[in-house]
C-alpha cells in the first residue's frame, strides 16, 4: 500500500507539462484555480451590486449595466464555482480514495478541463463592449429573444461547452468509481464523499441534455425564426421554464451533494467516529438525487400553472426535506460523545451545517404555494438560496481546502489566520443575508437596481452592504492564508489528521503515480475505522 522510494513531487513540472498533462491531480488543481478565479470575479460583481443598492436611486450604473452585473454574478457563481469546483475535488481525491493510479480515461479527463477552460474564456469575452449578456443566468424568454438581452449565441455556446465538459467528466469519474476501486473497497466501504460525488455525476448525465436542449431551442428561436418559446409566433415561454428547471433544480443537488460529502468526511475525522447511521446516510444521498428531479415546478408557482400541479410539487418539495433532515440528524449523532477537535476545517464544517440549516428551514415555507406566491422573486428568495448555495456550499468547500491542504502541499496552514478568516466570513454573511430575509418580507423585489426611499429599506440595504464587504475581507484572509502557507508554511507529517481514509495512507503530497502497487485493503479496514488505524501506525 505504501509508496516506495523517493519521487519528485507530482506538481514539480514545467508549464508545458501542466498544459499537456493527463495526471488527474494536476487537472484537479487546474479546475480549482480556474473556479477560484471566477469565484473572485463573481464576488467583485456582487460588491458592485451592493454598492449600487447602498442608496435609493442610480449611483454608479444604469439598469442595463446592473443587469449585466447580476447576470455575471449568477452565471459565474452557479456554473464556475458551485458546479465547477467539484471538478477539482473529484479529480484530485477520487482516484486516491479508491486506490487507483489515475482515472479510467485520462485523455477524456484532460479534454473535459479544456472544454471548461474554453467556456471560461468565452465568459470573459462577454465583458467586452457589444457582448454583454443581460438576461440573467436563467435566460428566460421572451426577454432573452430581445436584442437588448445580449447575444444568445454566446450564451448558448458557453452552456454547450460547460455541458460537454460536465458530461465528459461525469462519465469518466463514474466509470472510474465503479470499475477501478482497489480490492476490499466495496460500495458499502466507500467514503461518503464518493457516494455523494457518484450521485452528483448521475444527475449530471441525466440532466445536462435537458439544459442543452433548452438553450438550443432558444438559439433557434432567436436566429432561425422557429417558434418554440417566442409568443409572437405561437411559442410558449413556459415550455422553456419547464425544460430549463428540469435540469436547473437538480443542479442544486449537483452543487450541494458533494458538499454534504465533504462535511461527512470532516465530521467523522474530527469527531473520531464513524458517521452515525451511515447506511441511512447513503440512502439519503440517493433519495435526494432521485427526488431532485421531481420538484422543479416550485420555481414556477407564480407562472399560472394549475393548482393541482402546485399542490403535487409542494408535497414533493417538502418531501425532499426528509433525506436532508436525516443527514443533519446523523451529523449531530456523530458529534454526540465524539472526541471533537475544533480545527479550522472542523469549524468551517460546523459553520456550513449552521448556514445550511437556516437555508433549509426557510426553504420549507417557499415550498408552500400560499407563502411562495406572496414573496416569489423577492429578496427573501435571494437570502434563502445564498444561505444554502452561497454560504453552506462555500464554507464546506473552504473547509475541504483546509482539510486536504496538507495532502496537496505537504505543508500546514496557519490555524490562527484560518479561524480569523472564518469568523469574519460568518459575521459578514449573516449580517448580509439575514437582513435580506427581512427586506424581502417587507416587499423588496430581486433584480431591481433602484428602490423607494423607505427608511427601513435604506438602512437594511446599507447594513447588507457592510456585511458583504466584511464577508469579502474574511474570504480574502482565508485564501491569502492558504496561498502564503503553500509557499512558507511548515512541513507537516503525511497524515496530520490521523485518518484511516486511503488518501491519507500514502505520502503527502502524493507521488505522481499515487501507488507503486494497487493496494489490497484488509477486511477489517474502513475509511472511518479509527481503531484500525491505531493498530497500523506504520502503514505508510
Amino acid at each position: 500500500m505504501a509508496v516506495a522510494g523517493v519521487h519528485k513531487p507530482w506538481f514539480g513540472a514545467t508549464l508545458k507539462e501542466w498544459i499537456f498533462t493527463t495526471d488527474h491531480k494536476k487537472i484537479g488543481v487546474m479546475y480549482g484555480i480556474t473556479s477560484l478565479i471566477f469565484f473572485l470575479i463573481a464576488g467583485l460583481s456582487a460588491l458592485g451590486i451592493r454598492l449600487e443598492l447602498f442608496q435609493p436611486g442610480l449611483q454608479y450604473v444604469d439598469e442595463d449595466h446592473y443587469n449585466q452585473l447580476l447576470t455575471l454574478h449568477g452565471v459565474l457563481m452557479q456554473f464556475w464555482w458551485a458546479v465547477g469546483i467539484w471538478g477539482s475535488f473529484g479529480n484530485f481525491l477520487l482516484p486516491l480514495m479508491i486506490g487507483a493510479r489515475d482515472v479510467a480515461f485520462p485523455r477524456l479527463n484532460a479534454l473535459s478541463y479544456w472544454l471548461f477552460f474554453a467556456a471560461s474564456v468565452m465568459a470573459l469575452l462577454t465583458l467586452l463592449p457589444g457582448s454583454h449578456i443581460r438576461m440573467m443566468w436563467t435566460g428566460y424568454p421572451p426577454f432573452s429573444l430581445n436584442d437588448n438581452a445580449g447575444p444568445v449565441a454566446f450564451y448558448a455556446l458557453i452552456i454547450h461547452l460547460l455541458g460537454a465538459a460536465s458530461l465528459a467528466s461525469a462519465i469518466n469519474l463514474v466509470v472510474t468509481n465503479l470499475s477501478m476501486r482497489a480490492p476490499g473497497i466495496t460500495l458499502k466501504k466507500m467514503n461518503l464523499f464518493l457516494h455523494a460525488f457518484l450521485a452528483m455525476n448521475v444527475i449530471q448525465i441525466l440532466g445536462v441534455p435537458a439544459l442543452a436542449g433548452a438553450v438550443t431551442m432558444l438559439l433557434m428561436d432567436k436566429y432561425f425564426q422557429t417558434a418554440f418559446f417566442d409568443p409572437t409566433r405561437g411559442g410558449d415561454p413556459l415550455l422553456y421554464q419547464n425544460i430549463f428547471w428540469f435540469y436547473s433544480h437538480p443542479v442544486v443537488y449537483v452543487m450541494i451533494l458533494p458538499a454534504f460529502g465533504l462535511i461527512s468526511e470532516m465530521i467523522a475525522t474530527f469527531s473520531r467516529r464513524e458517521i452515525f447511521g451511515r447506511t441511512s446516510m447513503i440512502f439519503a444521498i440517493w433519495g435526494i438525487a432521485l427526488l431532485g428531479f421531481m420538484v422543479w415546478i416550485h420555481h414556477m408557482f407564480t407562472s399560472g400553472v394549475p393548482d393541482w400541479i402546485r399542490i403535487l410539487f409542494s408535497y414533493t418539495t417538502v418531501l425532499i426535506g426528509v433525506p436532508t433532515g436525516i443527514k443533519i440528524f446523523n451529523w449531530i449523532g456523530t458529534l454526540y460523545k465524539g472526541s471533537i477537535r475544533f480545527t479550522t476545517p472542523m469549524l468551517y464544517t460546523l459553520s456550513a451545517i449552521f448556514m445550511f440549516l437556516i437555508g433549509g428551514l426557510t426553504g420549507i415555507p417557499l415550498g408552500l404555494p400560499a407563502f411562495d406566491i406572496g414573496i416569489h422573486d423577492s429578496h427573501f428568495v435571494v437570502a434563502h438560496f445564498h444561505y444554502v448555495l452561497g454560504m453552506a456550499l462555500t464554507l464546506a468547500v473552504f473547509g475541504g481546502f483546509h482539510y486536504w491542504f496538507p495532502k496537496l502541499t505537504g505543508k500546514m496552514y496557519s490555524e490562527l489566520w484560518g479561524k480569523i478568516g472564518l469568523v469574519l466570513i460568518m459575521i459578514g454573511s449573516n449580517i448580509f443575508y439575514f437582513l435580506q430575509f427581512i427586506v424581502g418580507l417587507e416587499g423588496m423585489p430581486r433584480r431591481y437596481a433602484d428602490y423607494p426611499a423607505i427608511d427601513s429599506w435604506v438602512w437594511l440595504h446599507q447594513w447588507q452592504t457592510f456585511g458583504a464587504f466584511l464577508l469579502a475581507v474574511g474570504i480574502g484572509i482565508a485564501l491569502l492564508n492558504l496561498i502564503l502557507s503553500a509557499k512558507f508554511g511548515k512541513k507537516t507529517v503525511d497524515n496530520p489528521w490521523e485518518s484511516p481514509s486511503l488518501e491519507w495512507l500514502i505520502p503527502s503530497p502524493p507521488p505522481p503515480h499515487n501507488f507503486d502497487k494497487i493496494p489490497h485493503m484488509p477486511s477489517d479496514w474502513d475509511p472511518y475505522n479509527y481503531e484500525w488505524l491505531k493498530k497500523h501506525k506504520g502503514i505508510y
